[in-house]
């Protein structure tokens, strides 16, 4: 058994989301949920007396649709340095593309497999920032749209997969 686990504070209103998140967290024994909250003045509550090293933020949580990212933007004032993973259920490009701006260091869709949820929230604890489950960044396409022939493309947050085949003669 691992002498350290991560410890993650979840913040989701829903509470059979909330359930099945704490199930799927205590199921793998490198994680370790510290609190849990149900709406924003909760989690902060939670975050001043909890020792975390993530932060699982639920895109429906209570506090969070008066100004669309407000929320998310007072958690990363308070907590600059620690990671922040948004749970959503929003498909749109625009908006996908505002929960990054508003300070998300990865967002994952409530349609992704736990699989693609666990890889984001190891990028994010490597220190990877944008990082997006695959259903996500394939709803990003049309906001990310390819540059233009003349422009100076950036491919600085290029990812690069290598398969090696080997075929007989």
């Amino acid at each position: 058994m691992r002498a350290y686990k991560i410890r993650i504070v979840v913040a989701e209103r829903r509470p059979v989301v909330l359930s099945g998140l704490q199930n799927w967290f205590g199921a793998h024994e490198r994680f370790h949920i510290a609190a849990c909250a149900g709406n924003g003045a909760r989690l902060f509550a939670e975050l001043a007396s909890a020792e975390f090293d993530l932060i699982v933020l639920s895109g429906g949580i209570e506090g969070s649709e008066a100004d669309d990212f407000a929320l998310l933007r007072e958690l990363r004032q308070i907590c600059p340095d620690t990671p922040v993973v948004v749970l959503t259920d929003e498909l749109d490009a625009t908006a996908l593309a505002a929960i990054q701006r508003a300070g998300a260091s990865g967002v994952v869709s409530t349609l992704d497999e736990a699989r693609a949820f666990e890889r984001v929230c190891d990028r994010v604890l490597s220190g990877a920032k944008g990082i997006v489950s695959p259903l996500i960044a394939a709803f990003r396409q049309p906001a990310d749209a390819a540059p233009t022939a003349g422009s100076n493309p950036d491919y600085g947050n290029a990812r690069v997969n290598i398969r090696q085949f080997v075929g007989r003669t």
